[in-house]
Order: structure tokens, then sequence, then C-alpha cells
């Protein structure tokens, strides 16, 4: 798992947009509250290096227990604790990829949900109609669980990942927890981002794209080469 992990961010978003993630037609009306313009609280999100030095912790901590009470799990040894060590730290990378995003915009398009996000790809997701299978590929799907619409892909290998999206009782907040776990790997990363809803403006501003600093906007159109 450890030396596959360098394109599984690639397979992942290619598979996201391939494979098909079906929703029951009579959960519309659950999520249709989450439809709208978001945008990140940095002081009520975790922060994913500072979650992963956490669960490193708790994971070398684990191992070091076990292996000095002679408790350790059959054929561990400090080298194969090293690689799940390393395994943990790239399930972390990998989570802070695909959770950097400041900005959502979740909308309907026809029997379509799409959960837009800036400096990210979308998480998309199909009401009514009948899922398709994609061998040797993997497979997502998305479902409505105790007021959580929840994505999950499931990759080769035993890798999958997770993002379940929360609204908060007033509908003010909307929370995505994202779980990253792959076999072989004794502790899956997670990290939680919190967003709020804003009424986005446009009149004004143009945005760019550029190599350096990515995507940049000013008002008025006014950029500095």
């Amino acid at each position: 798992m450890t030396e596959s992990m360098s394109f599984s961010l690639s397979l992942y978003l290619l598979l996201f947009s391939v494979l098909p993630s079906l929703l029951q037609a009579s959960d519309a009306l659950e999520f249709s509250e989450y439809l709208g313009h978001w945008e990140v609280d940095f002081s009520a999100s975790e922060h994913p290096n500072d979650k992963l030095r956490y669960l490193y912790d708790v994971t070398l901590s684990d191992h070091q227990r076990r292996m000095a009470s002679g408790q350790n799990r059959i054929g561990e040894t400090p080298l194969q604790a090293m690689d799940d060590l390393r395994g943990l730290v790239n399930l972390g990378r990998l989570g802070e990829q695909i959770t950097r995003t400041s900005v959502l915009n979740v909308r309907m398009q026809g029997n379509t949900l799409y959960v837009d996000r800036d400096d990210n790809f979308s998480l998309r997701c199909e009401v009514g109609g009948i899922a398709e299978e994609a061998e040797n590929l993997g497979y997502s799907r998305c479902r409505m669980s105790d007021r959580a619409l929840v994505f999950w892909l499931g990759l080769p290998g035993g890798f999958g990942i997770e993002h379940r999206l929360i609204l908060s009782e007033r509908g003010d907040r909307l929370s995505i927890a994202t779980t990253v776990a792959a076999d072989g790997i004794s502790q899956a990363f997670s990290v939680s981002r919190v967003y709020q809803p804003f009424e986005p403006v446009t009149e004004g501003i143009q945005c760019q794209y550029t190599l350096g600093k990515g995507k940049v906007c000013t008002l008025n159109g006014g950029f500095n080469d």
C-alpha cells in the first residue's frame, strides 16, 4: 500500500468521475437543505497536519507498548511497525490533499447532486436510476445515514475513502468528516472541516489561474503582472 500511494490520488480523481454513485429518490428531500454556497470556518475545523501528528503519536505509542509487553500481533516486527507508520503518513498526506477545499457549492442539476469544491474535484450523486458496476476499478456510492450525506469510494487493494457531510440542526454549519483507510495500515486517517453559508459576490471581481499562485481574484479585474 505504501508504494502505491503516490498514484492513489490520481486514481481516486479518475474513479470519482467515472464510477456512479446512487442515491434513492426518496432521500431527495433530506439533502435539499444542503444546497447552497458554503465557506470554511477555520476556527472550527481540524488541521490535517495537527491531526496526523496526533494519530502518529497514538499509533507509535501503541506499537511500543505492545512490543514492550510482548503482546505484539503475530508476525509483527519493528520493521513492520515502521511500515505501518509510513503508511499512516501517506494516508495523512492524501487526506490533506483531498480536504483542502475552502468553498463549496452544493447544487442539483437534473437528477444529479453535485458538491463543487474549489481547488479540488466535485463529489456527485445520482438520484434514482440503476447503479452500474465497474469491475477491477472499484466503485462509489452515496447514501443518507442519520441526517448525514455519505460519499464512499472503494478502490482495489482494500483502499477506501469516505466523505460524511453533516448539517447542523439549525442549518448554519456543514461539517465534512473525511476518512482515508487501507488494508495493512492499522490506523485510518480522519479529518473534519466545518463550513458556514455565505452569499457569493461576483460583480466587480475577476479571477484568473496562474501556475505560481493558482486562483487569484481581484476587484475590477485589476491584475498586476
